[in-house]
């Protein structure tokens, strides 16, 4: 079961008094909200039902409206009590991308003070020191270092300062618009699901009158004709059944909309690993998409073309729901999962400001959780499992098993790792994650690789991570005549050279 909000105008349908009735209750229900809020904060052991009484008294409402406020008001407190978590976390992270910059900067300042002295006695003996080469700003590269320096501790002091007033100030909670909305929270237990606000078959919403309000619009009100374009059959159900139901009204452009909240039954799952599965590969630029069987052998792929820059969050989750329902088309065709990588750039957005332009551009418009959440969102209402997978080294993978095997692009390669992944780790198939015999003597590590080493085959990936660093993607199409292959055949045959013995020589003694 998931839970599922939808949505319908009821400005349109509804006569003047009702609009009137919800204006005067949103009042009513954000002095409530906010009266609700300072006792929570303020006030330590304060129980429930004592709050209850206490709003029910001071607002004039009835006991099950007074839970929709304190429900509501928990649910705040409890979501910024995490936003200050990952605000804190936050901070402390671009504390220590500060710090790491700053103890960068340090070295190259002492570097260059060393280079002006040498270059006065003419012994410049420090590399890439060069302290009076010229930038744009006509400072010389120890100005430079000295700026940088200086601005950054400025930014230092100020991260500091803020740490430190968010770790002692009080909680802040954000109600919204108070004069704007109220909630009407359901149970499983009550009539229809809700015993305050009650849909009909019929499309006629009964609304309890709070007390204070009885005069002007009596003991209920009934909002006849509402209907919901999508989910109608869902609320049907909810309502058959007795599922609890939790009703918000809020106003916007000049109309109130009510939404309604409710468990759904899940869409049954029609996807199997014996299908095979398809693999994603999410870039700043490009999607790449791999089909494989249940075996791990290529059997299709494509790619899907992006360009998120200068886009506002609608653009870019219209874009990203475009794509993800050609893909979830792609797994019902197969009748296979889809595998992702499980991803978090929390950190790497840290620190954007040490690391440029470019870089913070790229990284701010790779849109990954709204991809994830998009994706999965279409998946569970078409019934395909999405399976999250580690991301480790799968570029690295696709570029050396597979790219020059398929003649695929780096991106597919990679995907075609995150699908075989996905299999593993979700059937009983095994399929190898060991290094390419023709990289194995690139790495430190060979000897003890080809004696069956006990590290976990990830160790020596990284160490063949930092020996191909240099190495342009394109060469890995032709393997053969690559860079680091050519240079391994030269040392093995210069290996060879030496061993051999010279000619006229006898084989024993």
């Amino acid at each position: 079961m998931g839970i599922k909000t939808f949505t319908t105008i009821v400005a349109t349908i509804t006569p003047k008094n009702t609009n009137n009735y919800c204006a005067d209750y949103s009042r009513v229900y954000g002095a409530a909200s906010q009266f609700c809020l300072e006792r929570r904060l303020f006030e330590d052991g304060l129980s429930k039902s004592k709050l209850n009484t206490e709003l029910q008294q001071k607002f004039g409402i009835n006991k099950r409206q007074a839970n929709s406020v304190i429900a509501e008001i928990d649910g705040k407190i409890s979501s910024a009590k995490e936003g200050r978590k990952r605000h804190i976390k936050t901070i402390e992270g671009q504390l220590k991308s500060v710090s790491k910059y700053l103890k960068t900067w340090a070295k190259r300042f002492k570097d260059y003070k060393k280079a002006k002295k040498a270059k006065k006695f003419k012994q410049s003996y420090i590399k890439d020191a060069c302290a009076i080469r010229y930038n744009p700003c006509r400072m010389t590269e120890l100005q430079t270092a000295k700026q940088r320096i200086h601005q950054k501790k400025r930014r230092q002091y100020v991260l500091e300062q803020k740490l430190e007033h968010l770790k002692n100030s009080p909680l802040e909670v954000n109600l919204g618009n108070l004069g704007s909305q109220f909630t009407f929270v359901g149970s499983k237990g009550e009539t229809s699901g809700n015993q305050i606000c009650q849909l009909d078959n019929e499309g006629n919403l009964k609304i309890r009158v709070p007390r204070c309000l009885e005069s002007q619009y009596g003991s209920h009100l009934i909002i006849p004709g509402v209907a919901f374009k999508y989910g109608q059959q869902h609320l049907d159900a909810a309502l058959t059944i007795g599922q609890a139901l939790t009703y918000r009204f809020y106003y916007k452009d000049f109309s109130w909309y009510c939404a309604i909240s409710t468990d759904v039954p899940e869409v049954p799952t029609q996807s199997k690993f014996g299908n095979g599965a398809i693999g994603i590969d999410l870039n700043p630029s490009v999607i790449g998409w791999i089909y494989i069987d249940a075996d791990g052998n290529f059997k299709d792929s494509g790619q899907f073309k992006i360009n998120l820059h200068s886009k506002n969050s609608n653009q870019v989750e219209a874009i990203l729901a475009d794509i993800a329902a050609q893909l979830v088309l792609l797994a019902e065709t197969y009748e296979c999962p889809i595998v992702l990588e499980d991803l978090d750039f929390s950190a790497q957005k840290q620190q954007l400001r040490e690391r440029g332009k470019k870089y913070s551009r790229m990284l701010s418009g790779f849109a990954f959780s709204k991809w994830e959440e998009v994706l999965q969102r279409r998946c569970i209402n078409r019934g395909i499992d999405l399976i999250k997978v580690n991301p480790a080294y799968t570029s690295l993978q696709g570029l050396t098993k597979y790219m020059g095997m398929y003649g695929l692009s780096s991106d597919t390669a990679a995907a075609l790792v995150v699908a075989r992944r996905g299999i593993r780790t979700s059937s009983f198939k095994r399929f190898s994650d060991r290094l390419p015999h023709k990289y194995i003597k690139l790495i430190p590590s060979n000897q003890a690789y080809l004696g069956g080493s006990r590290k976990h085959s990830w160790s020596h990936w990284n160490e063949l991570r930092r020996e191909l660093s240099g190495v342009r993607r394109h060469n890995y199409y032709t393997s053969v005549n690559s860079a680091p292959v050519v240079n391994l055949q030269r040392s093995e045959s210069s290996d060879n050279a030496l061993r051999r013995k010279p000619k006229g020589t006898s084989g024993s003694r």
